[in-house]
């Protein structure tokens, strides 16, 4: 079957990130005894698991659900995605096996591999794809990178020079069982920062054509399968972070096409999505460093995009996992560098 892809022009409508009290707002604050940053969440078979980053850059778990307890693991550095019984971080990877294990990854003699994003097959649960950035040696540049677990070991696939930018990081993957698999990130070239979207099928590599929005920088954060969405942020070229504001791409399951959504204009940035009940939904955090949440109204391919209430603390959310309420979850860090957990509890 022949896939394409298009993109349309961003419509925005001015938003005001809600503050709320606990009583109004569907997002419950989880007290959290513990320093650093919560930077990854997973629920699954294996539990409710949040990934941080402590002070002294080591990686910490809390286990939790209703109270949130500290588990020793294995240092991956930062964790920057936890999914389908895997972690991934800036030092390598953790598999859960009755219990969180630490697992190299396929790297390169002088080349430093960071992962981004993991996710399982969906038609194989021994199998995972994950993906990230490769150090580019005698430059300070990074390139995209994809890794398939085999069963006992992840190993390279690698993709032509000539489909990524030699400065590039691939944010997100999507496996769609067997040899087919998605790989969502960004290209840094001289006129910007645009969205990249590979497709694996056959052993082949191929780039599928996503157009641009011209002066603009766009970012792909991260990548929600429940959802069908990528999220992260856009901005005019050149411009400062305070410029930022919330991206948000549906993925059409069966034309495969990639639609920019309507979404608040909110000073804000996305890092993560999630789907309750099929509705999807996206965390993240505003220009002045407070927690921001927005979820789908009505249709899921013609809906509206609407800020929720969110408690009144300074912090920013980083991450956010689970499909099913009350068991939905995003996490990050405070003001005071303490970690940050929200309970979706409508």
């Amino acid at each position: 079957m022949r896939k394409r892809i298009c993109s349309l022009t961003v419509a925005l409508t001015i938003a005001t990130p809600l503050s709320a009290t606990a009583a109004d707002s569907p997002w419950q604050n989880q007290p959290v005894e513990a320093r650093g940053a919560l930077t990854a969440v997973t629920s699954g078979p294996e539990g409710t698991w949040a990934f941080g980053e402590g002070p002294d850059g080591r990686s910490f778990a809390l286990r939790g659900a209703e109270d949130w307890r500290p588990v020793p693991i294995p240092d991956v550095g930062r964790v920057h995605h936890a999914q389908s019984g895997w972690a991934v971080g800036t030092r390598g990877a953790l598999r859960w096996a009755d219990g969180w294990r630490r697992v190299s990854v396929a790297q390169r003699a002088g080349v430093t591999t960071t992962l981004h994003a993991v996710e399982g097959d969906p038609l194989d649960p021994g199998r995972a794809w994950a993906v990230g950035a490769d150090t580019v040696p005698g430059t300070q540049w990074r390139r995209g990178v994809v890794q398939r677990w085999d069963g006992s070991a992840w190993r390279a696939v690698p993709v032509p020079e000539h489909l990524l930018d030699a400065s590039s990081d691939l944010t997100g993957v999507e496996p769609r069982g067997g040899d087919e698999v998605f790989a969502y990130g960004v290209d840094h070239d001289r006129s910007g920062d645009h969205v990249v979207v590979l497709r694996y099928s056959g052993g082949t590599w191929a780039k599928v054509p996503v157009s641009r929005r011209a002066g603009h920088d766009e970012h792909v954060v991260a990548h929600s399968s429940e959802a069908a969405r990528l999220v992260g942020w856009t901005a005019p070229v050149g411009a400062p972070a305070s410029a930022r504001r919330p991206l948000v791409l549906r993925l059409d399951a069966e034309t495969h096409e990639v639609v920019r959504e309507r979404v608040p204009a909110t000073a804000a940035e996305l890092t993560g999505a999630t789907s309750e009940y099929g509705t999807p939904l996206a965390v993240g955090h505003t220009r002045d460093g407070r927690p921001f949440a927005i979820r789908l109204s009505g249709d899921p391919a013609n809906g509206r995009w609407i800020a929720d209430p969110v408690p009144a603390v300074r912090g920013r959310l980083l991450a956010v996992a689970g499909i099913v309420v009350p068991n939905i979850w995003a996490v990050g860090v405070t003001s005071d560098n303490r970690p940050l957990v929200l309970r979706d509890s409508p």
